[in-house]
Parts: C-alpha cells; sequence; structure tokens
C-alpha cells in the first residue's frame, strides 16, 4: 500500500536488547484491549492501549504479547520511518520509567537482568478453559471440629489484619514466603480438598459474608488451607470493558469455592 511502512519488528527488539526490564514486584497481564499493569508498590493499576501494549512487547523482554491479531500494516505500525516507531518505543518506555514500572539497565552478555526474577508466579493460564467447581460441582460433606474452628479463626483473623493493618505488597510477600517455606509434597487429591471446603464454607457465613469481599474470602481460605498442608493457588484477575479486579482460589483444573462463570471473564494478573 502506498505510503505506509513495515517496520523491522527484528530491527526494534536489537535496538533495545537489555535496556528496559520490568521493574520488580510489577506485573504485567494482556487482555482484547492491550494490557494493563499491577504495580504492588503502591497498590495501583495501570491501563496500556494496544498500541502502547505492541510497542512495549517489542522493547520490553518479558512483557506478555499481545493476543490479537497483529497486521503488517495495522494502524498502531503505521510509521515514516523504523526510527520513528524506535522513538514512539522508547517515548513509552520513559513514561514507564518515571511511573517506576520499568527499569532502564544495560545488560551485557552472560550478566542477569534486575527484572528476570520478576516473571515468577505470573500466570498465562485461559480461564476460559476446563475448570471443575469444588464446592459447587463436586461436593463432599464433613464434620466440623474443635480444631477445624480454631484454624478457622486464626485464618480469618490474619486476612482482616493483614489487609487492614499492612500494605498490600506485604501481604502478597507473607502469603508467598509461607507458601515456600512449607515446601510441601503431599498427595492430594481432589475429594479431601472437597472435604475441608465443605469444612470452611459451613464455618465463613458466621464470620462474614463473602459477596464484594473477594480478597478478604480468598486470603483467609489459603490461609485455612495451609493449616492442614494444602497450598493452592491465590489468583488476583483483571478485566476491561468494564474494568473490574477479582480474586479467587485454584488448584490445578479446580476452582475452591467459586465457579468458571464467575472468574472465566477475568484475566490472572498476579498467582502466588
Amino acid at each position: 500500500m502506498s505510503g505506509v511502512h513495515s517496520i523491522d519488528v527484528a530491527a526494534i527488539e536489537s535496538d533495545f536488547s537489555g535496556s528496559y526490564v520490568i521493574a520488580p514486584d510489577v506485573y504485567v497481564c494482556v487482555t482484547a484491549d492491550g494490557s494493563v499493569v499491577l504495580d504492588l508498590n503502591r497498590d495501583k493499576y495501570l491501563g496500556m492501549s494496544r498500541e502502547q501494549t505492541e510497542l512495549l512487547a517489542m522493547a520490553v523482554p518479558g512483557w506478555p504479547q499481545p493476543i490479537w491479531e497483529r497486521l503488517p500494516e495495522s494502524q498502531c505500525l503505521r510509521r515514516k520511518s523504523d526510527s520513528d516507531a524506535v522513538g514512539n518505543a522508547d517515548a513509552v518506555c520513559r513514561g514507564l520509567v518515571n511511573e517506576g514500572l520499568l527499569i532502564q539497565s544495560v545488560v551485557d552478555e552472560g550478566a542477569v537482568a534486575v527484572g528476570d526474577e520478576v516473571g515468577a508466579g505470573r500466570a498465562c493460564r485461559n480461564m476460559r478453559g476446563e475448570w471443575i467447581s469444588i464446592g459447587d460441582e463436586m461436593e463432599v460433606g464433613s464434620v466440623v471440629g474443635f480444631g477445624d474452628v480454631v484454624n478457622f479463626a486464626s485464618a480469618f483473623v490474619w486476612a482482616r489484619c493483614s489487609l487492614a493493618g499492612r500494605p498490600f505488597i506485604a501481604t502478597v510477600g507473607a502469603v508467598r514466603a509461607r507458601k515456600a517455606a512449607l515446601n510441601l509434597e503431599l498427595d492430594w487429591n481432589p475429594l479431601r480438598v472437597a472435604a475441608l471446603i465443605d469444612v470452611f464454607r459451613r464455618l465463613r457465613p458466621y464470620v462474614f459474608a463473602a459477596e464484594g469481599r473477594c480478597l478478604l474470602h480468598a486470603l483467609t481460605l489459603v490461609r485455612f488451607l495451609s493449616q492442614y498442608g494444602f497450598y493452592p493457588e491465590w489468583v488476583i484477575g483483571v478485566a476491561t470493558q468494564p474494568w473490574g479486579a477479582h480474586s479467587w482460589v485454584q488448584w490445578e483444573s479446580f476452582l475452591l469455592d467459586t465457579n468458571p462463570e464467575k472468574v472465566c471473564g477475568y484475566t490472572p494478573i498476579l498467582v502466588v
């Protein structure tokens, strides 16, 4: 097409190789509308457009690739020259450096980039896949004992105090550290998990309502299960159009005390 220049993506990636990395405690996911950035240090979300996402995916190692079809002559790549595209990418990156979301770092060959470890905990799992809901589709009756009540009470107090009395990044760090310290390799099966979920569901209504309190619910459940030596994944997901954030607990192909209809519209941005 006359007047349209297709960018040499490889050249742009070469120009930016090692120049920018995602800052620690910053998490990114890509949705159909662009990207969403979670800055745990400030407990803040930032949305990026499709055009910005494409530029960042080319310029920043580890930035998730767009999930939409990218045409060589798409609007965001219609530049007068490759140098213009590099300039636009650099401008976007510098803006995120100023926000503390990227770090500018020239990496020598063989060296480790500042943000290399940041990708740990990110999940690219498709929430529209096949899920089984423990607590809805799979139910196992249980007997609630005194120890269960104590475990639930301590889990709830910990979760509520963590959310109310400390920065969110500290709560995430505490969950991650406890999970790493337990380092359990127990042979769990869905029936054992379902029995514990039944205990949790029977006790939870006496203390708090789950509706509108997904963070408290998820953190209490994760802490409760950890006291039995079981540590599933705590997930925070985001959605756009309309904007929303949600938290839940999952394990392998099972959703714990939630169902696919409630979470399939969200893209995981943080998994602990």
